[in-house]
């Protein structure tokens, strides 16, 4: 989930959208249902999939409020992504 976040940061949309597309997408996914960890699954998936759709106007420009979109979806998710770190770092300095 980090190399998501952090790869739509550095490399943008386009190339958030590529390890996230429907296979790759579903897989990690899966895997973090599997953690116990399903809103995470559902902001990795969500975040992907925003990530692969760009409605283009007739000119060929974002179309819409697509762009917030995306922006809202990667804060969301790095906003649980470091909120669910902290927590587990707490969980085990506490053990």
């Amino acid at each position: 989930m980090r190399d998501l976040v952090e790869l739509a940061v550095t490399g943008g949309r386009r190339a958030a959208a590529e390890p996230a597309r429907d296979g790759d997408r579903d897989a990690h996914a899966a895997v973090l249902r599997r953690g116990g960890f399903a809103t995470g699954a559902d902001l990795y998936a969500a975040l992907g999939a925003v990530a692969a759709r760009r409605p283009r106007d007739a000119f060929g420009r974002p179309a819409g409020d697509d762009l917030d979109r995306y922006a809202a979806q990667w804060l969301a998710t790095a906003v649980y992504l470091n909120g669910t770190e902290a927590a587990l770092r707490r969980g085990l300095w506490n053990r």
